[in-house]
């Protein structure tokens, strides 16, 4: 043995390498196990010992928690769902540090808030949730400062803004000792992890660290696992979006072979209908209803007309150009069918099972782009052949053409000029006159023309009262305004130009005796013409002229002297056959026949005072309203 160094004996090699395999094993030797072992030995040594038990004791505890670390962190990572990580961290955490109450609090960036998203040991119903405000309580503290913080009694510390749902939590648990450590990656606060204790205690620094650490670990985990989500989120939305994009690809692909093989409105919103799961509509440039998918469109026009929230959104639409939704009653959204500032139509799309997505959005307005052009495709046509067929109605109200050209023109467009006609015209201003001759050109069969002061228009058959009524139906359909329709029967087409010209003649006399509105046939109001021409005045003078003062008696005493003399005028002059018209006894006829004669004097019923007598009570009875004929 070396000089210089300790001698050992057997004995006490045997002591010594006892005493090593119990510090080697976690004992913890006392005094009189150090003196047992080792026989007596200095005061200081048995101190060194101890310390050294106590120091590989701590590096032990160390070295299990580092390990315990190390296998929730590899335990931690295959969580990839933020939810279901948010509870493994807590009970990781709680398993680790060994306290009564564990949870985690999550930050809010935008509000500086935080939220308790998972916990483990507590009873008290307020701690799932519990909101804790910007600046209150030790987690706005940690989070703050970003450090560490502590109390070993909650229920004394002061130093720190408390808010009085976060007490009453604390208290329902019955905590006392809390220690919160901050969860932070890339800069960034994610949470607030924290241990608590129901007992009053101060918390050692190695738990703060082993904490911190864990802390340090879980935010790590919780970031990637939060990216990991958002491009999971991302790689569906992406996935989704691909799928709606291939989706309105195949509509738009369905679209515009319907386009091309000729189909219209109708094939168009059952195919958007189909596409979307939707109800669907299409509306023309008036609002009127041109095909529906779903009866439960017919409740978009209430009354007949466009609901108001639905007719706000269309003039959003045609002013941005994109779908617009319906805030009140009747469809999800509707999109204008323009072309440039025109509106040619509106497209309607109900309500479904989810919101709309962009991309069906855009499909709705691809298929709104789609009825446009189909509209004035269709609007091309027409345009075509009303212009093709109002020149034919043009030269034939003329007379300018040869009757043979005329023929061959009109066999083209499928019209058969030698057959019997009637001519109407109807008077109209100038803002109503587009719609009313495009409502009466798109009619098969006749042939109209913008003339004058109004629309004239040519409709086989000889029934001018029966012609009339229907242009004046389909005016009043389209210009939704009072009409006044005057119709005669053609003779022959050479007869046309003389026979127009008194029917324009016709309709400016009666607007003239205040007659606005109506259908009339010329061959009714012929003698009147010939005596006063289209003059109104001088017709209305002469009424006044003429019965003036039986007019006035009517009004006074509201009696109808007047249809009396039209009566007797009609009946050849008998009582008899007078008062069977008029469903009264011949004496009240009598009666009335005195007053008459009261009024106007005894030569009242000569020839030529009663021609004029009953020329003036049919022309009043027509500006009262009335309809005389004979």
């Amino acid at each position: 043995m070396e000089e210089g160094l300790p001698r050992f004996d057997a004995s006490s090699q045997r002591a010594l390498a006892d005493l090593l395999v119990r510090l080697e094993e976690g004992t913890h030797p006392s005094t009189d196990d150090v003196t047992a072992l080792l026989g007596p030995v200095d005061g200081a040594l048995v101190e060194r010992v101890r310390s050294l038990s106590s120091r590989l004791a701590r590096l032990r505890r160390r070295e299990g928690e580092l390990s315990a670390l190390i296998a929730s962190t590899r335990d931690l990572v295959e969580v990839r769902d933020v939810e279901p990580l948010l509870r493994r961290l807590v009970d990781r955490a709680h398993d680790l540090v060994g306290t009564d109450v564990t949870y985690l609090s999550v930050h809010d960036r935008e509000t500086d808030e935080l939220f308790v998203r998972a916990s483990r040991g507590t009873v008290s119903p307020r701690f799932p949730g519990l909101r804790v405000p910007a600046g209150a309580g030790i987690a706005s503290r940690v989070v703050r400062t970003n450090t560490p913080q502590w109390t070993s009694d909650y229920g004394v510390r002061d130093d720190f803004d408390r808010d009085p749902g976060i007490d009453a939590a604390i208290a329902e648990e019955q905590l006392r000792s809390l220690v919160g450590v901050p969860m932070s990656a890339n800069g960034e606060i994610l949470g607030v992890l924290f241990a608590a204790d129901r007992a009053s205690r101060p918390f050692a620094r190695e738990e703060i660290a082993l904490l911190s650490a864990f802390a340090d670990q879980a935010a790590v985990i919780l970031h990637t696992a939060r990216l990991f989500a958002a491009a999971t989120e991302a790689a569906d939305r992406a996935e989704r979006h691909s799928e709606a994009m291939a989706a309105a690809a195949r509509v738009h692909e369905r679209l515009t072979a319907l386009v091309l093989s000729g189909h219209g409105p109708h094939e168009v919103a059952l195919t958007l209908a189909e596409s979307l799961g939707r109800p669907v509509a299409v509306a023309d440039r008036d609002h009127r209803t041109v095909t529906r998918t779903s009866e439960a469109a017919d409740a978009w026009w209430p009354g007949g007309r466009l609901a108001p929230a639905v007719a706000r959104a269309l003039a959003r639409s045609r002013e941005s150009g994109h779908c617009a939704s319906v805030e009140g009653p009747g469809p999800d959204v509707v999109v204008a069918v323009s072309a440039g500032a025109e509106l040619l139509g509106v497209l309607l799309v109900g309500a479904g099972d989810a919101p709309l997505s962009d991309v069906e959005r855009r499909t709705i307005e691809r298929s709104g782009q789609i009825l446009a052009l189909l509209t004035m495709q269709s609007e091309a046509v027409t345009h075509a052949e009303e212009r093709v067929r109002g020149e034919l109605a043009l030269d034939l109200f003329s007379g300018a053409a040869d009757t043979d050209t005329l023929r061959r023109r009109a066999s083209a467009r499928g019209i058969v000029l030698d057959q019997p006609w009637t001519v109407v015209v109807v008077p109209v201003p100038d803002r109503h006159r587009h719609a009313a001759y495009r409502s009466l050109a798109v009619h098969e069969g006749w042939m109209a023309a913008a003339q004058g002061e109004g629309v004239s228009v040519l409709v086989p058959g000889r029934d001018p009262t029966a012609a009339a009524e229907q242009v004046a139906q389909r005016v009043g359909a389209a210009t939704e305004a009072p009409v006044l329709a005057v119709g005669s029967a053609v003779g022959s087409l050479a007869d046309l130009p003389a026979v127009l010209t008194e029917v324009w003649e016709c309709a400016a006399f009666l607007p003239a005796l205040g007659v606005r509105r109506g259908a009339f046939e010329v061959d009714d109001y012929a003698p009147y013409l010939a005596m006063f021409g289209t003059d109104g005045g001088r017709a209305l003078s002469f009424v006044d002229r003429v019965i003036g003062p039986v007019v006035a008696w009517d009004a006074r005493h509201h009696s109808d002297l007047t249809g009396t003399i039209t009566a007797l005028a009609g009946n050849g002059g008998s009582v008899t056959r007078a008062a069977r018209a008029l469903y009264v006894h011949p004496n009240t006829v009598k009666q009335r026949l005195e007053r008459v004669t009261s009024l106007l004097g005894e030569d009242w019923r000569s020839a030529d005072s009663l021609f004029r007598v009953t020329v003036a009570t049919r022309l009043h009875l027509l500006r009262q309203g009335g309809k005389v004929t004979g």
